[in-house]
């Protein structure tokens, strides 16, 4: 979860983290592979594949009947998790009508069929524009097709019916429960000598806008769940009785959403935004009266008070030194961190072994080494003003250019007060000022010292520690004085140095500190969010079409 900060003026809100993938990495039975090219074990014999493995060309003596015919399927079969899928086949062939049957089949086919003759199978051939799903005898459909057409053929798995397109034109849905519980594979049948057809599995771009109609079924599907009225009872406790259940009202289950929301906001340390949310929900009421109502699971155990449908004091002074803490994280003041977190929340740099402490400590080093960095391109870039332009007047010599000066001031010797003749120090001679090349040059050796010391003490304290999460931080840390500039060296020193790793560190301590707190490290209304998200990804995989056009991020985050 990414939210954006309250306004650009408040700097009182607490960092959120980087966005993570909120859909979890699919197992291996699970990965959502698409067909890429024509199977060499299900095809006709008659039938050559390219070498890419996208054009199929009839070789062999022609097929009579309809009996007879050359055919065959693609390698992957067609995963429902992907909502719609699409591709698209050029014909090539000697007439106008082309004996070519296009469309899906079963994961075992007969291979001297076209598809739709046959049992798990359905098809849209060129010869009559019939549709087949099944049967001797087709359903007259759409236009016939051959020389040049292009035949686009799609599957909608949230309706689990066909759709084909002529020339980038829809043809409109056909066929019923295709697919439904069994895998499929795009297929196509020839029948003559000379016909051919290529393939467009998605390597090119297609003649027919299939992301418009994407997004129609997507909107579709959206607005039908948005238009669900909400049950309240989904609200009560898992143990209440049916009664209770019936009598919920439904402003009772929007103050238990409004509890969510305010304590996503203070979690995330958003004050300004939390003050006017509260302000606006004034009918939220005390968490006392209403507890019974709420399952223990969905409890907002997110803000520390005995009132978690408002702003007390406690809150505010909590979020108030939690951001202070996480943006000198941002601002890369690390002492400041350490302090404040050592005197607030001591518990955040002592649990895991001090892993907490240990980050901050190694953070501090990656500042240190990013400052001498940046020094030293400073130095460079003096350096090579001195050597393109003209010699520069030292500060002593400018002090004296234009000015009468007494001989005694550049003397060796005392001077002569010559009002009373007493022998006195002289005028004070001005110092000479160091040059810009010797203070950028000094300021770099004492910032490069200093990080040199500072990594020789992490070495010296933690060397010995057999923690194996502290030892690979080290040498990701460390790495970076591998280069001279670490935020431009790319890669995972980039990753170490860069502001992210900020970002980042700072999302880990605020989740350390509110772990110390005895408060979830991840706010409800997020864990609702991703458990929502991963639930329809699990949908998806158990062929539940509609599944894929419920996309959380896009809805709720990237709008």
């Amino acid at each position: 979860m990414s939210p954006s900060t309250d306004s650009e003026e408040d700097s009182k809100s607490s960092p959120p983290p980087s966005r993570p993938a909120v859909i979890p990495v699919a197992s291996h039975d699970q990965t959502m592979k698409l067909p890429t090219r024509w199977s060499h074990e299900y095809r006709h014999p008659s039938l050559s594949i390219s070498e890419n493995g996208r054009e199929l060309s009839f070789q062999g003596a022609g097929c009579n009947g309809d009996r007879d015919a050359a055919a065959a399927r693609s390698v992957q079969s067609i995963p429902p998790a992907c909502g719609v899928y699409y591709y698209e086949v050029e014909i090539h062939s000697k007439g106008q009508k082309a004996h070519i049957g296009v469309g899906f089949a079963g994961h075992k086919i007969q291979l001297s069929r076209l598809p739709g003759w046959e049992p798990m199978s359905w098809g849209y051939h060129g010869d009559d524009g019939c549709s087949f799903a099944a049967e001797r005898n087709g359903t007259p459909y759409g236009p016939t097709f051959g020389l040049g057409d292009v035949i686009g053929c799609g599957i909608d798995f949230s309706t689990n019916r066909a759709f084909f397109t002529k020339n980038g034109t829809s043809l409109g849905s056909v066929f019923e429960n295709v697919g439904n519980g069994v895998d499929i594979y795009p297929a196509v049948g020839l029948q003559h000598l000379g016909e051919s057809v290529k393939v467009n599995f998605g390597h090119e771009h297609f003649r027919f806008d299939i992301d418009y109609y994407v997004q129609q079924q997507r909107q579709r599907t959206w607005t039908t769940l948005m238009s669900r009225p909400l049950d309240p009872s989904l609200f009560c406790a898992s143990g209440a009785s049916d009664k209770t259940r019936l009598e919920v009202p439904e402003e009772q289950s929007k103050q238990t959403m409004d509890k969510l929301v305010l304590s996503y906001l203070a979690h995330h340390g958003y004050e300004k935004t939390a003050r006017a949310f509260q302000k606006q929900s004034r009918n939220v009421v005390e968490h006392n009266h209403f507890s019974p109502l709420v399952d223990d699971d969905i409890e907002m155990d997110d803000v520390p008070g005995p009132s978690t449908s408002s702003l007390s004091t406690s809150i505010l002074e909590d979020i108030e030194s939690r951001t202070r803490i996480l943006n000198s994280v941002l601002s890369g003041d690390i002492d400041s961190a350490l302090t404040e977190t050592e005197e607030y929340y001591p518990g955040a740099l002592e649990a895991e072994e001090g892993l907490m402490f240990v980050k901050l400590r190694c953070r501090k080093f990656v500042e240190l080494v990013l400052e001498s960095a940046e020094l030293e391109k400073q130095m460079k870039a003096v350096f090579i003003k001195d050597e393109v332009s003209a010699p520069e007047m030292d500060g002593f010599e400018e002090v004296g250019m234009g000015m009468d000066v007494d001989d005694d001031m550049f003397s060796g010797s005392p001077a002569i007060n010559r009002s009373n003749g007493t022998v006195g120090a002289g005028p004070e001679i001005p110092s000479r000022p160091p040059s810009p090349r010797a203070l950028s040059k000094g300021q770099y050796e004492a910032a490069l010292n200093s990080a040199l010391a500072y990594g020789q003490t992490l070495d010296k304290d933690f060397k010995t520690t057999r923690n194996s999460e502290i030892k690979h931080i080290f040498t990701r840390t460390f790495a970076i004085l591998a280069v001279s500039d670490p935020l431009s060296a790319g890669g995972a020193i980039a990753e170490v140095a860069g502001h992210d790793a900020r970002i980042q560190l700072a999302s880990e301590l605020n989740q350390a500190i509110l772990r110390s707190e005895g408060r979830p490290a991840y706010p409800s209304l997020e864990m609702m969010y991703r458990q929502t998200a991963v639930c329809l990804l699990q949908l998806g995989f158990a062929r539940v079409g509609a599944a894929a056009f419920a996309n959380m991020q896009k809805e709720f985050l990237d709008a």
